[in-house]
């Protein structure tokens, strides 16, 4: 016991999505003999709550909560006082590894570890070794050129002072090429355990509860499970969910999670006369074990990373329909255990619902290919063997 090494993981939000799934994991599913683990987050979240339980420990720095706007999550005075207060607790912990997750800790991180060793190389004390996790690069982001460019610029900058970077998907790692030396760069795709998923029935009955109506056995119930922002393109969706509505009422859709574009999505649901068919049931706990009660589940993202959601609905034998963007085509061979469309084409996305759901037989066969693959291709065990031995 007396050899492990020790690794904090800095995460800026404490909420549950994700990026925090995946320090989650990796925190409980380290060899203990091996490593003793700490997480630094941006508050009491879920996440926070989680490694509690799981007796973890967790040091809470609400400074590192980002602010709204970009210029004001890049450059406020507040990035300095984290700045000072992550120098604290790396200079308290001595960590051997450094682990970064976000996009913005993975710059001020960065900056906080350098410091940090060198000062440690100033008393000939050894230095931590600082790994950083891409969940998606922020720069691939639909934003103005000029807002691009500059996050680029930033991330590149934050690279150089990274020892080795993680990309979770392939076309991440591809574009890491380009501008990170090939020593540092490593392909390590996201895992998960084996899931134990409610039986349909009972999965039905929750969301019959949720939207407090009847669901006929004839009913298409459309899932989603993804945080209400700008970039789970929730709103292409519901446009196509309209489509679909305009020629057969016996669609309908759940949306899982919660999140900042809320109110958006619910005036567009009003606008358009989906009240009852489009139905945001908030965030739910474990939402994975009622992913059976839909028949098709959608992730219509504009970015992405490498989403647990869909990796636990493919591994819950759904039929998905996904859009081609980050590591979604890691996941899903298009027409073989899923299909691909267009981000921003609601068109698209209402003709391959439409077509799933005339032909339940190949909804059955795309769901059970799609559950061999995330368990043959995708387990929890490789990310974590995988991960662990970048840290030796």
């Amino acid at each position: 016991m007396q050899n492990r090494k020790k690794i904090l993981y800095v995460i800026t939000k404490s909420n549950w999505g994700g990026a925090q799934r995946y320090v989650f994991d990796l925190a409980t599913n380290l060899p203990q003999e091996r490593f003793d683990t700490v997480v630094v987050t941006g508050g009491r979240g879920l996440l926070t709550e989680k490694l509690v339980q799981s007796k973890i420990r967790v040091i809470e720095l609400p400074v590192l909560q980002k602010g709204s706007g970009l210029l004001f999550v890049l450059f406020s005075f507040r990035n300095l006082q984290a700045l000072f207060k992550l120098i604290t607790v790396f200079r308290k912990e001595k960590p051997d590894i450094i682990h970064l997750n976000s996009s913005k800790i993975g710059g001020l991180g960065a900056a906080a570890a350098f410091f940090h060793n060198l000062l440690q190389a100033t008393s000939y004390k050894l230095q931590a070794k600082v790994i950083f996790t891409a969940h998606g690069w922020p720069f691939l982001e639909p934003r103005p050129h000029w807002q691009r460019g500059l996050i680029f610029f930033l991330t590149w900058l934050g690279s150089l002072l990274q020892d080795a970077i993680i990309t979770i998907n392939t076309r991440d790692f591809e574009v890491g090429q380009k501008f990170i030396p090939e020593r540092k760069l490593h392909l390590i795709f996201n895992g998960i355990a084996a899931f134990n998923f409610l039986p349909r029935d009972q999965a039905r009955q929750f969301f019959t509860e949720k939207i407090g109506r009847s669901i006929s056995s004839d009913t298409i119930l459309i899932g989603a499970n993804a945080e209400l922002t700008r970039n789970k393109g929730l709103d292409f969706l519901i446009e196509a969910v309209n489509l679909l509505a305009s020629q057969n009422n016996k669609f309908l859709s759940v949306i899982i999670s919660d999140g900042e574009d809320k109110e958006k999505l619910e005036a567009k649901i009003r606008t358009l006369g989906l009240e009852n068919s489009v139905f945001l049931i908030g965030f739910i706990p474990e939402a994975g074990q009622y992913l059976r009660g839909v028949d098709i589940f959608v992730l219509p993202s504009l970015k992405e990373g490498l989403p647990y959601a869909l990796m636990e609905a493919m591994a819950a034998a759904l039929a998905v329909v996904a859009t081609a963007v980050g590591g979604i085509p890691d996941l899903i061979a298009e027409g073989k255990d899923g299909y691909l469309v267009a981000p921003g084409n609601a068109e698209d996305l209402a003709g391959r619902l439409k077509e799933l759901a005339e032909d339940e037989t190949r909804r059955r066969k795309i769901g059970d290919l799609a559950a061999e693959k995330i368990r043959t291709k995708f387990p929890l065990h490789a990310m974590i063997e995988k991960t662990a031995s970048r840290y030796e």
